[in-house]
């Protein structure tokens, strides 16, 4: 037996045991089958789980499909979003609802024309855990009313109502009414997806429209992209056919306006433009109040204020006179969505108006630039409050104007009250013609 070994070369003098390069290499082995079968586990686990979630999933879908159905009043289906909890998972059910006038269009709260005929209804189920970019779980159908909504002989205003990113705003409350003419007031309120249906509304006839209206949902002020608070627009109404009223509207910011230094007096009736990214907004003016808080759709590029009505007068904004002689480019000041901003204005001393203590200023009008000036194309006139002497301190926008004086408020102008070049100083933004035309120029200020 020993000779046995020795020639098989197992001679007990050279049985040491397995050296540790082999012992690493056996244990490497090992564990890369190991890891192999846990990652398999690990998946088949991770399979199983989210067919389970998958498979409930599927039945809230089906479960809220059929609670859409049961809702007596389909006005009633309408946007839906809520957490549910099933063996240890966590889901989120959307219920999304829009009208359609046939089943292969839909369009927000119905628009587009025709009838409402049907509303779709689609249910969205998702869940935490979901396995990489696996699909959610997506349910829809059509609900056809039991009632006839829409009267073949009358029409319907269905009207939108979202905010600036597209989400509907709720509760908002609408008022429509014949433009001309006498008609019943039709009311109603946004639902969650900001839509509201004025159903079996009279037709209109000839030229004439409804003037559909909304105004804030609550104690916030809200405005349009317009910063109107209460915004109205017009609709025709055909019988058999649905017509529409779509608001962009938001709960308001506030720029808080200081017009050119303190001590200066600013006209009642002065307009405040407000230039951004969207076309300009003129807004009208009713008292001398300074600083005058402005109310504004919410923009992340903000506005910039200039003062006067850049719409009728084009030479209001600073940054549209261009360079000439000496004098280099005009430049507006900086764009804020809210706060603070300082408006500037071109300022004028008078004096020696007796009691002649009321003043207006009459924008002069031109067709064409001059000497990189603005065109001013539009009339119109300012009115200052009351002096308290003789003499006082005004700001104006930048143009080109000339000054009426009057001891009386109501009052209009002519070349008898004109106040003389000889009463006028302006300062370093300004100069004065023989004709006693004030020029505030933003160039030199």
């Amino acid at each position: 037996m020993q000779k046995l070994r020795a020639r098989l070369g197992l001679d007990s003098s050279h049985d040491g045991g397995l050296t540790l390069i082999e012992v690493v290499v056996a244990m490497m082995i090992f564990m890369v089958i190991t890891t192999g079968l846990l990652y398999t586990m690990t998946s088949l686990l991770g399979i199983t789980r989210d067919s389970r979630a998958r498979q409930v999933a599927t039945n809230l879908a089906a479960q809220e499909i059929d609670l859409a159905r049961s809702i007596g009043d389909v006005f009633n289906v309408q946007l839906v979003e809520r957490t549910v909890e099933l063996n240890g998972d966590r889901f989120t059910v959307k219920r999304e609802a829009e009208w359609d006038s046939n089943a292969a269009v839909t369009e927000p709260c119905g628009a587009g024309g025709g009838t409402l005929r049907f509303k779709r209804v689609k249910v969205t189920v998702s869940w935490e855990g979901k396995r990489g970019s696996a699909p959610d779980v997506v349910s829809d159908t059509l609900i056809n009313p039991r009632d006839r909504i829409s009267d073949p002989e009358l029409g319907t205003i269905l009207v939108s109502v979202t905010s600036a990113n597209g989400v509907g705003v709720p509760n908002v409350p609408v008022t429509a009414k014949f433009t001309t003419g006498t008609s019943a007031v039709l009311t109603a309120k946004t639902d969650a997806q900001g839509c509201a249906y004025l159903l079996k509304v009279a037709p209109t006839t000839g030229t004439n429209t409804y003037t559909v209206s909304i105004k804030s949902p609550g104690a916030d002020p809200f405005v349009d992209v317009t910063s109107v608070p209460e915004p109205s627009t017009t609709t025709p109404v055909i019988k058999g056919t649905s017509s529409s009223a779509d608001f962009t509207y938001d709960r308001a910011a506030t720029l808080r306006a200081t017009f050119r230094a303190p001590g200066s007096i600013i006209p009642n009736n002065m307009s405040a433009s407000l230039i951004s990214t969207r076309d300009p907004v003129s807004l009208a003016g009713s008292s001398a109040a300074n600083p005058r808080s402005i109310l504004v759709s919410p923009w992340i590029d903000g506005y910039t204020v200039v003062a006067g009505d850049l719409l009728k007068c084009q030479a209001h904004d600073p940054g549209r006179w261009t360079a000439y002689g000496v004098k280099p480019n005009g430049s507006r000041s900086e764009a804020v969505a809210s706060g603070n901003v300082t408006v500037p204005m071109g300022t004028v001393d008078v004096n020696g108006l007796g009691t002649s203590r009321w003043i207006i200023a009459e924008a002069v009008v031109s067709t064409t630039a001059v000497n990189g000036q603005p065109s001013c194309v539009t009339a119109q006139t300012l009115r200052f409050p009351q002096l308290a002497g003789a003499a006082g301190q005004l700001s104006l926008p930048f143009g080109s104007w000339t000054l009426h004086k009057n001891s009386s408020s109501s009052f209009s102008s002519s070349s008898s009250n004109k106040i003389a070049v000889g009463n006028i100083t302006v300062g370093p933004a300004g100069s004065v013609s023989s004709s006693a035309v004030v020029t505030l120029d933003p160039r030199t200020d």
